[in-house]
């Protein structure tokens, strides 16, 4: 709220660290939003490969049953063929069915073989699944919970952000607004510096000496006056000098 004593350049300095404050808000729900999606972009990416592993596991799984399915039906069949020769009435029968024996122990040597190799991958495979289950949980388990602190941190932060927009606007409805436009604008353009101290005869802007005519009158008023170097606003106070030894 403004005094009776203020001018619009004590104005404009009071708004700028108000606006400050506003972006700084800002800044940490944006940190908070990245770091969300950050640790959901995590969760997606564990959970696909999870999926992923289970999947591999599953089929190898089914591939597994297959194989112990295909191996009991043979060996069934083998099975029977054994006692078929019992009952074979010459030497090409017999010889037949020989053949047949040959062909199917080959055919199950192979599905053995098979099943063997399969059963070796479905213990790496289920491992691997497991473990990435484990990791899944553990990372949800972190995950969320961290979502879940950021998420009430940010709900809290856009609150008091609404109420703190509410009373910037305030304050600088009651600046000129000519006035108010160029400060916006300079203190968009020099990353939330629009109004500076001068010191010494140096902007605190871009560090560059002042016209000597310039700060004078500075020291003079308090009208409006821009750096001529890096064209933000100047803002001038006596300076408090450090007493002398004879003085303390």
């Amino acid at each position: 709220m403004q005094t009776i004593d203020e001018t619009p350049i004590d104005q404009l300095a009071a708004l700028q660290e108000f606006d400050r404050r506003l972006r700084d808000k800002a800044e940490v729900v944006r940190a908070a939003e990245n770091e969300i999606a950050e640790l959901e972009e995590q969760l997606a990416r564990q959970r696909e490969a999870t999926r992923a592993a289970q999947a591999e596991r599953s089929a190898a799984e089914g591939r597994h049953a297959e194989l112990e399915a295909r191996l009991e039906g043979e060996e069934a069949k083998m099975t029977d063929r054994r006692m078929r020769l019992n009952r074979v009435r010459n030497e090409k029968e017999l010889l037949a069915l020989r053949r047949e024996i040959e062909v199917s122990k080959e055919a199950n040597q192979q599905l053995e073989e098979e099943l063997l190799r399969v059963m070796e991958s479905l213990d790496t495979l289920t491992a691997a699944a497991l473990d990435a289950e484990t990791r899944l949980a553990e990372l949800e388990a972190a995950s969320l919970a961290r979502i879940s602190e950021r998420q009430a941190e940010i709900t809290r932060f856009l609150v008091d952000l609404t109420h703190d927009r509410e009373a910037r606007d305030k304050m600088a409805g009651t600046l000129d607004q000519g006035l108010r436009q160029k400060y916006e604008q300079i203190f968009e353009r020099r990353g939330g510096t629009a109004v500076v101290e001068v010191r010494n005869g140096t902007c605190q802007g871009c560090h560059m000496n002042l016209p000597p005519q310039l700060f004078n009158e500075l020291q003079r008023c308090r009208d409006i006056r821009s750096c001529p170097n890096c064209h933000r606003i100047l803002y001038w106070r006596a300076e408090r000098l450090e007493p002398t030894p004879a003085q303390r």
